[in-house]
């Protein structure tokens, strides 16, 4: 089987393997984006404590 190779994308890969089943996984990001993949990550982390703690408020 012949693979091409696009080297711009070559560097946003990586090979995950579950099981006996290998997975490239691809990813891009916006060259414009407002915030750096690490401020996204935070906010992501942030929202999900505080969905956290409201949920547990309405179960007490």
């Amino acid at each position: 089987m012949n693979k091409t190779v696009d080297m711009k994308t070559e560097s946003n890969t990586f090979t995950k393997k579950i099981g006996q089943s290998p997975y490239v996984v691809r990813f891009h990001y916006s060259e414009n984006a407002r915030e750096t993949m690490q401020e996204k990550i935070n906010r992501m982390l942030a929202n999900e404590v505080r969905q956290a703690e409201f949920r547990e408020q309405l179960s007490v």
